[in-house]
């Protein structure tokens, strides 16, 4: 049984006529006959009754007639999605982003590329600023969602400014700031700290963040330290400290948390947030990420001539 017997077939028993059959595969009558006396020949049933002024179709042709149209229909599906998996464009990205950035709109970009380009499969890394940099250096991620603090050792990658955050003291709502609308940061002096770890910070988190103190005339007076963002706001509400944060997780803090957000003065007091990947990657992937979803957020910082 073949698909184009299964053709000529339909096409009789719609239209019950041999002739105008012939003609719509532009065939000869003989040959659709033939194909028809086949196809009855391998079924072992009569599938039409013929007279010379009549063709009309036998209990087993209408039978036949419903399960042929289902075959076409199935292998003709079976066609368009085999060409599709040929033609769909298919990957693999490994995305890696900074602690607390899941509580953006990360997941609506994510979520909307994955859609776009099912074909793409995605994985995630929630992780550390040097980390995250790391990974592009040594091939384990692909494009990162981190923040930016000195760029001088990050030679072999571009990066696209995301967005500017703002600086914010958060601490117990019992603390004396909890009430004000923005403090200075030297008036955190002598005040406990919920630091960040930094594990190694290869790419200068921890130099910029004590030149800051330093700039504002102290050294932090850290209590405790966690490498966790969900740890941080449980120590500052439990009252072992305040901790500086920028806007992506303050922006998501809620009553629950019983934390109070502060901003800092000047304009100065921001956090930077880049996307970034390696400037000779190879992953035609990351290519159309990139130029579909992250150039149109952000400003190009770097050269990027693929």
């Amino acid at each position: 049984m073949h698909i184009r017997q299964l053709e000529y077939f339909l096409a009789v028993s719609e239209q019950l006529n041999f002739t105008k059959a012939a003609k719509q595969f532009y065939i000869s009558q003989t040959a659709v006959t033939l194909q028809i006396k086949s196809l009855e020949e391998e079924l072992g049933v009569k599938l039409f009754n013929r007279t010379n002024r009549h063709v009309e179709l036998t209990p087993a042709g209408k039978t036949f007639q419903e399960d042929a149209r289902a075959i076409l229909r199935r292998t003709r599906d079976a066609m368009e999605r085999a060409r599709r998996a040929d033609t769909v464009f298919t990957g693999h990205l490994k995305i890696g982003f900074v602690k607390g950035y899941e509580k953006t709109n990360l997941s609506d970009l994510l979520a909307d590329f994955h859609a776009k380009y099912p074909n793409i499969s995605l994985s995630f890394t929630r992780e550390n600023v040097s980390e995250l940099y790391d990974g592009i250096l040594n091939g384990s991620l692909d494009v990162i969602f981190n923040l930016r603090y000195s760029m001088d050792d990050l030679e072999h990658m571009d990066f696209v400014v995301i967005r500017h955050y703002p600086l914010l003291a958060v601490m117990p709502a019992s603390h004396p700031f909890a009430h004000r609308t923005a403090i200075r940061w030297s008036e955190l002096k002598g005040y406990p700290l919920v630091d960040i770890k930094q594990n190694n910070s290869r790419y200068g988190e921890s130099a910029t963040i004590s030149n800051a103190f330093i700039n504002a005339g102290f050294l932090p007076n850290i209590q405790y330290t966690s490498d966790d963002i969900e740890t941080s706001l449980l120590a500052i509400a439990a009252g072992l400290g305040y901790a500086l944060l920028p806007g992506y997780i303050t922006d998501a803090l809620t009553t629950r948390e019983k934390v109070i957000a502060v901003p800092l003065e000047g304009e100065e007091r921001r956090m930077t947030v880049i996307a970034a990947w390696h400037k000779n990657h190879e992953n035609t992937a990351l290519d159309k990420f990139l130029k579909e979803y992250v150039f149109p957020m952000g400003d190009l910082q770097a050269s990027w001539d693929r």
